[in-house]
């Protein structure tokens, strides 16, 4: 993957010019690209718009097409999306070395990205059982999640929440677990895991991991996936988090290494 902070500099060139071209063909105000495409109808997802001023402050930029930043995470998405579909693989697991590098930002705003895409659909899962958070980034309410599911206390059409945005399907997380490695490499998961891979063949799922050096719960669950993308943060992650890191991954498939800038 390509150093965030060089693709933030080429974002903001391909950003100006390409705001100069919507202006003139809309006679001055940049145009916004449709995301009506194949949108689906959900009948049987909950539907629970987002609090626009929420994913703003938790840095979901993906959908703003006026941010350089979202350029950064459609140029990932292309990347992501090539070698996921070179592959012929259709879920995704995104972690880190240790927690506070950017995974969850990461995870949630290349799910937007690929939504926006209208030849994808694609489901995030929020697997950071110890600590969720992907419901809060959205400013979404769901009464129901995944740990309610691994308790055997819902069904999963129960937990699905569609955020308001077009293609986009949250599988959230409501409450922290005490047993989450346990959980992770459960029968039970596994199973999740395998449903959801049989409901739409053709939609990526993402899953938001814990950072693999805090415990053992991600790499408990990365046999049920097909590729992992890793993210470490510039000025924080450590050579020796690095070679760690590289050391329980080296018999899984990483797609490719994103480094964060902040």
């Amino acid at each position: 993957m390509e150093h965030i902070e060089r693709a933030l500099a080429r974002a903001r060139e391909m950003r100006s010019s390409r705001v100069g071209e919507a202006q003139a063909a809309s006679g001055g105000a940049a145009a916004r690209p449709s995301v009506d495409g194949v949108a689906p109808d959900y009948t049987e997802t909950v539907v629970q718009p987002h609090d626009q001023r929420r994913i703003s402050e938790q840095r979901l930029v993906a959908y703003d097409f006026n941010n350089p930043a979202a350029d950064v995470y459609r140029l990932l998405r292309a990347q992501v999306l090539q070698r996921m579909k070179k592959l012929h693989v259709s879920t995704l697991a995104i972690t880190s070395a240790t927690a506070g590098e950017g995974t969850t930002t990461t995870a949630t705003n290349l799910a937007i990205s690929i939504a926006l895409d209208v030849n994808q659909t694609v489901l995030l899962v929020d697997l950071n059982l110890r600590d969720p958070s992907i419901q809060r980034r959205f400013g979404i309410n769901p009464t129901a999640g995944i740990d309610d599911y691994l308790a055997g206390q819902c069904t999963l059409k129960d937990c699905l929440v569609n955020p308001g945005l077009a293609r986009l399907v949250i599988l959230p997380a409501r409450t922290a677990k005490g047993d989450a490695a346990e959980a992770m490499s459960s029968p039970r998961m596994a199973s999740l895991v395998k449903e959801l891979r049989g409901r739409y063949a053709d939609r990526i799922i993402i899953f938001d991991t814990p950072p693999l050096l805090d415990s053992g719960e991600t790499i408990g669950f990365l046999p049920n996936v097909d590729a992992t993308l890793f993210v470490a943060r510039s000025g924080k992650t450590t050579k020796q988090e690095l070679d760690r890191a590289a050391g329980l991954l080296q018999n899984y498939r990483v797609i490719g290494t994103l480094l964060n800038a902040h």
